[in-house]
Formats: structure tokens, sequence, C-alpha cells
């Protein structure tokens, strides 16, 4: 039986540019508890400082899913009813590159099973590009290239391709994005999941237009 929960995976800390600078894991906690919000991403997880604080903060339950250590949850998120927030590592990619003769701007989301895969994948990114300046880094990869690389390194990562119906940096944004999933992910797309429709939610590849129904995830 699937276990419904109300999740907000697509989440930024105050490291990533235009964010609040309350962005810290006792806040995250605090707010996702007063939402009712069961899971919730990290964020950021390419940027080393906050990499380490979650490390610092968060313990691991053995299953992929981190919680808020105890002596770092607030008092005031005490009050709200449940077992507190869960954390799964997360991270946004913002992928600019030309492809077929055009430049093509993305953003990708991936989920990680670990801290420790957080590491890894970032030490590959690193030789990309700058991930220390912004939690969510710029980098000159190919979309497709950058599912290789997670898969190459963790099998377990999920990426979802991020609210893919804006203009602007999505996979199927009409200034920089491509017509169709498949040209964007080619031969790494099958068996795929899912996609953020920019709000709020991910649709199942059940629920998808023809052209979204091999997304990557």
């Amino acid at each position: 039986m699937l276990m419904k929960m109300i999740a907000d995976l697509h989440i930024h800390s105050r490291f990533s540019m235009a964010t609040s600078k309350e962005g810290t894991p006792e806040n995250l906690d605090f707010w996702a508890r007063k939402k009712g919000i069961s899971l919730i991403g990290t964020g950021d997880f390419t940027h080393p400082v906050w990499r380490e604080e979650l490390k610092e903060r968060l313990v691991s339950e053995g299953n992929g899913l981190y919680r808020l250590r105890d002596a770092y949850v607030k008092e005031e998120s005490r009050k709200f009813p449940g077992e507190g927030t869960r954390f799964v590592v997360s991270g946004e990619i913002s992928s600019i590159y030309k492809k077929n003769g055009k430049t093509r701007k993305v953003h990708n989301v991936i989920l990680l099973p670990s801290l420790e895969a957080a590491d890894a994948m970032a030490q590959r990114l690193e030789k990309i590009g700058n991930i220390h300046s912004d939690g969510r880094p710029i980098l000159g990869l190919d979309s497709h290239d950058l599912l290789e690389m997670m898969l190459d390194v963790c099998p377990e990562g999920i990426l979802i391709p991020a609210h893919i119906w804006t203009p602007h940096f999505s996979v199927l944004g009409a200034k920089s994005g491509f017509d169709s999933v498949e040209e964007c992910f080619v031969d790494v797309g099958n068996g795929s999941s899912g996609v953020t429709s920019g709000e709020g939610v991910i649709v199942t590849v059940g629920s998808l237009p023809p052209s979204c129904d091999r997304s990557a995830a």
C-alpha cells in the first residue's frame, strides 16, 4: 500500500540567490511542521557549506531520509502534532548549454539517498564549474549528461525536470527549452517517473501529455 503524504521536494537554502537568509534546517523544519508538510527536500546539496551544516544538524534514519537532531528543534516547533519533518537530500542544477544549434536553459532537481552520495555528486559537478557561489549552481552541462552522471555516481538517485512549462529555464520552456522531453534526454529518458509542473506538484507519467510521457526521473 502506498503511503500518502504532503511533500515539498523543490526547495532552496539561504545559500541560493534571491532566497531568505532564514533558510536554516531548523527553520525549514518549523515551517514544514506548521504547514503540515511531512517530507521536505534539503535543497542545495551541491553547496559545500550547506552540506556540512546538514551533516551537523540532521541525523539519518537509515532509509534515505533524515530528521533534524533534537538539539536543533525549535521549541515552537514542538507544539505541532506528528513525528516531525523528514528530509530528503535534494538540489537543483541550472544547466545552460548548446544543443541542436540552440542555447538551452534547463533546471533539474536531483534527489539522492544520502549526504555521502551528495558529496560524491558534488565532487563530480565541481569539475564542471563553480558550485561554491550559489546553492543552485549554473553549469555548462547538458541535461542528458547530468542524468548520466547522476546514474553513474548514484544509481538510486532521481532526476526531475523542474517547472517544465515556465517559459525560461525549463525543459519545455518556450524561450530556451525543447519541443519534447525525449529531445532533451534522448536515450537516457526511458523508465522515468515524473516532472514538476511549476505549480507545486509532481506530475506522474500516467497523467502527462504524449510529448512528456518519457520524462527523466
